[in-house]
């Protein structure tokens, strides 16, 4: 017994499945048996032990990063220039740091880590699977008719059960499925048995379902634009009919009685969106609002921003009383002005880059559709960030960074090693 569990402790991939675990052991540790100190920094010991491993991968491997490492080290650069430049406010300001760049290290971690295609064909089950369970309590939630918290419903509105599982909130569940449907609808067209297709369409199905009970709208759009993107990659054809049908269905959708069960709620969050007391509410103390003072923030220290941890978000809320962006990129344009939010956008677009070009070279490859689905629920967290601060929720940025790394390592193994 001892030899296993010293020999599945001395592998990193015992320690990153732990990792794709995140939101079950943190609350089973935060909420159910709240043990003291190991139940607020556990997650900052598994990151510390992953952190060791790669190093060691590091000095062990021949993968050698490729241009993202120059958007990396600036991105790093600026973070560390704008923390040591502000003394005044250290304690918020290196707090702010830590709230960015502990996670952004998960993308060396997957970029080091990774050893093989199969490897990551096995990580991103394991993801699926945990999604899986979070989508099913949340689906139980609404079902068994939990309340929803009145800050998360929006007054006028006729939704009142919204879908939160056990990770914060409905928005930020919603982001959650919109990143492992993708994946588990990429499993389901490469499995090769039906068992296998039977379990990820139920996977694919529920999460799409705990998904809609969110209402949360920002993670649909992103979840449509991810859809729209991949059969872009895929079929050209096919995504331009896909437009179309969409277009039909959001009419179609305007006619369907409010009374009609989870499709007429869906009816009501989204043409609420277009109505003049939202736009009124939204400019007033709402998102649109909210992103106007992000914008004048910046436009105090246009280059460098305001500070890290100093508007938008946990930290700044923390130490300046200041509310949240609802914008990870707006929050990220006042603190670190247009130079910060420049580097990390290009960051992020580079890293997508590779991954495009990975799946573009493995069109007819037994892989092709499930690396796609991972674009794909990439590409969805990082546009639902325009309009929520998702980044700031610690599982979802680990899980950003780290399959992004994934995706960087496998695109440097095929152009580089020409491995398929």
């Amino acid at each position: 017994m001892r030899e296993t569990v010293l020999k599945w402790g001395s592998q990193s991939t015992t320690w990153l499945y732990l990792l794709l675990a995140y939101p079950v052991i943190d609350y089973v540790l935060r909420q159910k048996l709240s043990i003291p100190v190991i139940s607020s920094l556990w997650d900052e010991g598994l990151l510390i032990v992953l952190m060791l491993f790669t190093l060691g991968s590091f000095f062990q491997s021949n993968r050698t990063m490729p241009e993202i490492k120059h958007w990396l080290g600036a991105f790093f650069i600026l973070g560390i220039a704008i923390m040591v430049s502000d003394m005044a406010n250290w304690e918020a300001t290196v707090e702010g740091f830590r709230s960015v760049y502990q996670y952004v290290i998960a993308f060396f971690m997957g970029f080091y880590l990774l050893k093989s295609m199969d490897d990551l064909d096995k990580f991103m089950k394991g993801l699926a699977l945990v999604g899986f369970v979070t989508a099913l309590y949340g689906v139980y939630q609404v079902v068994v008719g939990v309340k929803t918290p009145e800050s998360w419903v929006q007054e006028g509105e006729a939704v009142t059960t919204r879908a939160f599982s056990f990770v914060t909130s409905p928005n930020v569940l919603g982001s959650y499925m919109a990143l492992v449907t993708p994946i588990a609808a990429g499993l389901f067209m490469t499995a090769t048995t039906l068992k296998q297709k039977l379990i990820w369409a139920i996977v694919a199905l529920t999460t799409v379902l705990a998904l809609l009970l969110t209402g949360s709208r920002g993670a649909w759009f992103a979840l449509a634009f991810a859809v729209f993107v991949c059969f872009y990659i895929w079929n050209k054809r096919v995504a331009g009919y896909l437009v179309i049908a969409g277009i039909i269905g959001i009419v179609a959708l305007f006619f369907v009685p409010d009374s009609v069960p989870l499709v007429g709620k869906v009816k009501d969050r989204i043409f609420t969106l277009f109505t003049p007391e939202y736009f009124e509410s939204s400019s007033e103390g709402g998102r649109i609002g909210r992103w106007g003072k992000a914008y004048d923030n910046m436009r105090i220290e246009p280059l460098f921003g305001v500070g890290l941890g100093h508007h938008g978000g946990a930290v700044a809320a923390r130490h300046f009383g200041t509310i949240y962006s609802d914008s990870y990129f707006f929050k990220s344009l006042a603190e670190y002005g247009l130079i910060g939010i420049i580097l990390l956008i290009g960051t992020v677009i580079t890293m997508f880059k590779y991954g495009a070009g990975l799946i573009r070279n493995l069109q007819g490859s037994p892989h092709f559709f499930a690396i796609l689905g991972l674009l794909g629920g990439l590409i969805a967290v990082a546009t639902h960030n325009l309009v929520e601060n998702i980044f700031e929720v610690p599982f979802m940025a680990l899980y950003f960074w780290l399959f992004g790394g994934f995706l960087c390592a496998l695109f440097v193994d095929q152009t580089q090693n020409k491995r398929w």
